[in-house]
């Protein structure tokens, strides 16, 4: 390991290009979930927008670099104790997941009866592969209360991602339980990766690695919902990503690699955005051989161009343009868990808007097709997200992380001062 590494040119200061790369990850992971509802859609967009997985991963990606820039100083080393780190990056997290579980959790009480049976959960599925009879009666079965509310409280102590079966309340929150995950892994491994010398050849390996399981389970013909649910969610598959985040940091650390992401950035994003429609295509041509891989691992390169491209933006010489990618990268994790259990009531407003208007026009609903959303409600969905998501992080999320970080121990509190006004980059 080399201890001698590398200052960035760009020094401490915020990038610019990930804070709107967060942003867009997240709202692409809005257009996703809600694509299925909008049934005018273009086949050619519905296959891009079905490749909202590659938002995820570079999410976890950018994570793992901002996390790094944040909280490892000049040589590579945690700034602070590790239970610190941990501490005050669970006060980051905390908030958004109980207010996501809490809605969650209103919205099914207030949406759907209460029955002895228990509740219906979302079950993975290979959507390559055509469920048998034994899967589709359990797809049909209720999940037992008892069942339910043990699952209720792996999600109170950031558990759920280990659950491979199904997904139940927020079904983005395993998202959440998974950066927990990270964030304890990150003060052991990431001062090793940052000492590398042969940062590259890590980053092949990790690549090699991530591709594995996908690979085997493609081979051996593993399309249960248990295997699916693994490779989607389980922490220790989707680690990778997360490292190789740390790894691009320890890379843009080269002086070499900064000036040439510079000359080269837009070529680089421009490169990089074509592994959504390969990966699409990819999918088209032999869902069933390429799901795990384009899902888990096989992008990787390109979303890893993204990220190094868009680090290397420069920021424009306005502060509102400043100010206004940092509020959105800052309510990105906002939007990222908060849109998943808002599906079903905005499709019913719309809906009931829809209704509404075309009665007082005197148009026929059949007429205009209202069994599904059209697609120019789009816009009016992403908005009232952002907007909704920009007001939790503002008025409660913050608050309240600050609440939960003025009351950790005294020591745990110690940080430069310029990590403090950085500490929500990651």
């Amino acid at each position: 390991m080399n201890t001698s590494i590398p200052s960035s040119a760009s020094g401490r200061e915020r990038f610019y290009g990930l804070e709107w790369l967060r942003f867009l990850m997240a709202l692409a992971m809005v257009v996703y979930h809600f694509g299925g509802l909008y049934g005018d859609l273009p086949l050619v967009a519905r296959k891009i927008i079905g490749m909202g997985f590659f938002a995820t991963s570079t999410f976890f990606m950018l994570s793992g670099f901002l996390l790094a820039h944040v909280a490892l100083d000049g040589a590579g080393r945690l700034k602070g104790s590790a239970p610190a780190f941990v501490a005050r990056r669970l006060c980051n997290l905390y908030p958004i997941h109980l207010i996501t579980l809490l809605l969650s959790l209103s919205l099914l009480l207030f949406q759907y009866p209460i029955v002895p049976e228990g509740v219906y959960v979302y079950y993975n599925s290979h959507p390559y592969v055509a469920p048998d009879a034994q899967l589709r009666e359990l797809f049909g079965a209720r999940l037992p209360w008892v069942s339910a509310i043990e699952h209720i409280g792996l999600q109170l102590f950031l558990l759920q991602a280990w659950e491979p079966r199904f997904l139940w309340l927020n079904g983005a929150s395993w998202s959440i339980s998974a950066l927990f995950f990270f964030y304890l892994c990150f003060p052991s491994v990431a001062p090793r990766l940052m000492g590398l010398r042969r940062w590259g050849l890590a980053l092949l390996a990790i690549w090699g690695l991530y591709m594995l399981g996908p690979l085997l389970a493609t081979l051996s013909q593993a399309f249960d919902h248990v295997t699916v649910g693994m490779l989607h969610r389980n922490p220790l598959f989707r680690l990778p990503e997360f490292l190789v985040g740390v790894l691009l940091y320890r890379a843009h650390r080269e002086a070499w690699l900064r000036d040439a992401l510079i000359r080269h950035r837009h070529a680089l994003i421009t490169l990089a955005l074509c592994g959504v429609p390969l990966g699409a295509w990819l999918l088209t041509l032999d869902g069933t051989s390429f799901y795990y891989l384009v899902h888990n691992g096989l992008l990787l390169p390109f979303q890893a161009l993204l990220l190094l491209g868009a680090s290397a933006l420069r920021a424009p010489r306005g502060e509102k343009s400043k100010r206004l990618a940092q509020r959105l990268g800052e309510a990105a994790l906002c939007i990222f868990v908060l849109h998943t259990p808002l599906i079903g009531p905005f499709a019913r407003a719309t809906r009931w808007s829809i209704e509404q208007g075309a009665a007082i026009m005197q148009l026929d609903i059949e007429v205009i097709g209202l069994r599904e959303l059209p697609i120019w409600s789009m816009p009016f969905h992403l908005l009232a997200i952002v907007a909704l998501a920009l007001s939790v992080q503002r008025w409660v999320v913050a608050p309240t992380r600050g609440w939960l970080e003025a009351r950790l121990p005294r020591a745990w509190q110690r940080q430069p001062k310029r990590e403090a006004q950085r500490s929500s980059t990651a």
